[in-house]
């Protein structure tokens, strides 16, 4: 059975597998989806009774910090007005100073002091968890609720700064709200939100908090959640009875949801088309091809399966180790096992490709023969290890002086070798040239390799920035012959020396 006739079955199946679990999909799916729903407005409903406590708090705060409140504080606290006029609505205002000892209490209402021990008495640890930190730098403030005398409160308390704002340690300022049940009843019933509250039994403190209540996944019909003040005292058990419900009846979404599960059969068919098959023939066509063309190489296709992924990688990666093998082959091949430098045919390689560039560029280039003097002579007197030890020591060397990526260093045969530069200055080969003379002569000194002191003859062929090479040279040996022409007169002219033969833009070669 082909691919598409396999996936042809499939989708045929597929159509009997949707119709028989439609009912399984909407008790697993479309209901919890609902019910999720239902779940969130449910919970913008408890953030709505929420918010507003938080509200009074807040709006009781800016009532604190308004010019008529600040006055009559600082004035209680450095002995100026004291005047009970200052209050609005229903608010109860305290003062306290810095030890948080009472200094004044105003109220519209009945109320005394004695109405609230809590914030009269002498012992302040209670009234002091109320209070915000007193910093003498800038003014601090903190907002709750408080449960006192079988009453809730809304309260803000801050400290009070004096009137230059030189310091904020003058004492503290309270204002405290009543909050009623009644009120807070008939506020969400113009929202359409049914609210209760009731004052908190002891069955009551293991409710969750509503100020603390986290997001709810499930709905419910009501939920009767625990406030609690600032101090963690129950204070009141609110109940929220949810105007969104779920309803479990088939709706019209359900029907459309069903449509769609329908018309979902063609796009799970070209989905099975794009993920399974089309990707498999690809791969295949490309597998047919190598075959017959006898070279092999990567995939180039994208699985979406994992498993067919993996088989595509472990392909890949098998066709990675070969060409990798296959390179270092070819490194093994263009390299001096000896010396580790490249030999001719890495030389050639190289030389190759920079010629093209050399031409077309012009930015100049250095080709370095080297020779050691007297070399059979050293070979035949300490042997042929000593010879390969001499050798290794002025690769060491050579390798010193052709670290950039665009050199290459090489040995050319036998104690010759070879130095290519591209893109240099002219000074700077000829002061890389007399150092790595001068260094192989001092070599003796700091390797005990060498049997005895031993020098080297170099020549030099330089090709100025800017010279066209195509109107004397046709190929990069040509070079190379020059500069063994100039290594042979350094030979000539008592060795240990450095000649150079350069090719300027002007045309003027002369030999140095």
């Amino acid at each position: 059975m082909t691919l598409k006739r396999l996936a042809l079955l499939l989708s045929m199946v597929l159509i009997l597998v949707l119709v028989a679990s439609y009912w399984l999909i909407r008790m697993l799916v479309i209901v919890p989806m609902l019910e999720r729903e239902v779940a969130t407005l449910q919970w913008h409903e408890t953030l709505t009774v929420r918010q507003y406590f938080s509200q009074q708090q807040m709006l009781l705060t800016e009532l604190a910090a308004s010019p008529g409140y600040d006055r009559w504080a600082k004035g209680v606290l450095t002995g100026g007005e004291t005047t009970p006029r200052l209050t609005r609505g229903v608010e109860i205002a305290l003062v306290y100073g810095p030890d948080l000892t009472l200094k004044s209490f105003v109220a519209h209402t009945t109320q005394e002091p004695q109405h609230f021990p809590m914030l009269v008495e002498e012992v302040a640890y209670e009234r002091a968890r109320l209070m915000p930190a007193m910093l003498p730098e800038r003014e601090m403030s903190t907002s709750g609720l408080l449960w006192v005398e079988e009453g809730l409160y809304s309260y803000s308390a801050s400290t009070v700064c004096s009137m230059e704002k030189l310091g904020c340690s003058l004492g503290y300022l309270m204002l405290l709200k009543p909050l009623r049940a009644s009120e807070i009843e008939a506020s969400f019933a113009t929202l359409g939100i049914k609210v209760s509250a009731r004052p908190t039994t002891l069955d009551d403190l293991s409710r969750p908090g509503l100020m603390t209540l986290t997001e709810f996944d499930t709905p419910a019909h009501q939920r009767e959640l625990l406030v609690r003040d600032s101090l963690a005292k129950g204070a009141w058990v609110v109940t929220l009875a949810y105007s969104a419900q779920v309803k479990h009846g088939v709706e019209q979404r359900e029907w459309i949801a069903f449509v769609l599960l329908v018309l979902l059969l063609p796009a799970t068919n070209f989905l099975l088309w794009r993920v399974f098959v089309t990707p498999i023939e690809f791969g295949s066509a490309q597998l047919r091809q190598m075959e017959r063309e006898r070279q092999y190489r990567k995939l180039t296709v994208n699985m979406y399966v994992r498993e067919f992924q993996h088989l595509v990688n472990a392909f890949n990666g098998l066709i990675g180790r070969v060409e990798k093998q296959r390179k270092q082959l070819q490194d093994l091949s263009q390299t001096d096992s000896l010396t580790g430098l490249a030999n001719r045919r890495g030389m050639d390689h190289f030389a190759v490709r920079e010629w093209r560039r050399l031409c077309r560029a012009k930015y100049g280039a250095a080709v370095m023969m080297l020779d050691i003097d007297d070399f059979k002579a050293y070979n035949d007197e300490f042997g042929h290890q000593a010879g390969d030890d001499c050798l290794v020591c002025v690769a060491r060397e050579i390798k010193r002086v052709a670290r950039r990526g665009e050199d290459i260093a090489c040995r050319y045969g036998g104690e010759e070798f070879c130095i290519i530069y591209v893109e240099v200055l002219p000074e700077t080969v000829a002061k890389l040239a007399e150092n790595l003379r001068g260094h192989i002569e001092r070599l003796h000194k700091s390797t005990a390799l060498l049997k005895r002191p031993i020098s080297a003859s170099i020549g030099v062929a330089l090709i100025e920035p800017g010279a066209d090479l195509t109107k004397q040279f046709q190929e990069f040996d040509q070079l190379v012959r020059i500069a063994d022409q100039q290594l042979y007169l350094a030979k000539q002219h008592g060795k240990n020396q450095v000649k150079m033969w350069r090719l300027s833009p002007a045309a003027n070669d002369r030999p140095n």
